[in-house]
């Protein structure tokens, strides 16, 4: 049986357990909420083309045709802003490669490259694709039209989706700083957690869409 090559995103919820056990401390489902809320991104994503799934803090998004990468990456711009507009980061990996999906079985090495990625590679909010895809697409006539089209950024040799364009730099540049000031104060000598917020406003300050009535939302370092 040939076992065909499909794109795979996994998606990692990033604070997913806190605010779970927030819910469970205060009896409230206000995390339910925001995951139903973010999740309905995916109400109008094409099924005969996109499959989905999604599993506690975890979101797998597949594609199995070239021709709709653009679209899966369009896709998945649109989830991390929806989960920023509810108050979460997410993080992932994009990894091009062999899955078998059949009622019960799911055998994938996408799924577990996706995620070898995600977890290793990724570490900020952000969506890491594999340095495999980078080079089919730069590669390929066919599909080097990707390029050039703000999809993509790149820092360290890492690629990664670029969620940001003209029309929502402020839109996302205000979810950000609202995330910091709701989170400041549980981000003390945390520097995991810390280093995640401190990245994405690098990012945002960094982006060709930057919006200079913005100032940075992070206090600066102080020497005392």
């Amino acid at each position: 049986m040939k076992i065909p090559y499909i794109y795979t995103a996994l998606i990692d919820v990033l604070s997913y357990r806190h605010r779970l056990q927030q819910d469970i401390k205060t009896g409230s489902f206000s995390f339910k909420s925001d995951l139903e809320s973010a999740l309905s991104v995916f109400d109008s994503v094409n099924s005969a083309v996109f499959g989905v799934q999604a599993i506690s803090d975890t979101i797998i998004l597949t594609c199995a045709s070239h021709e709709n990468f653009e679209e899966f990456l369009n896709i998945l711009k649109l989830v991390s802003i929806a989960f920023m507009r509810r108050g979460l980061y997410i993080r992932g990996g994009i990894a091009y490669s062999r899955h078998f999906q059949s009622g019960r079985l799911t055998y994938s090495h996408a799924v577990a490259k996706a995620y070898e990625i995600e977890s290793s590679e990724a570490i900020y909010p952000r969506i890491v694709l594999d340095r495999n895809i980078i080079q089919m697409y730069k590669g390929s006539s066919e599909l080097k039209s990707i390029f050039g089209k703000s999809l993509l950024s790149e820092q360290n040799g890492s690629y990664f989706l670029n969620i940001l364009d003209k029309e929502n730099w402020v839109n996302v540049y205000d979810y950000a700083a609202t995330m910091y000031a709701k989170d400041q104060a549980s981000l003390l000598s945390n520097e995991a957690a810390f280093a995640k917020h401190s990245w994405f406003e690098n990012y945002l300050m960094s982006s060709p869409f930057y919006d200079s009535s913005k100032s940075r939302y992070i206090p600066h370092i102080i020497t005392i």
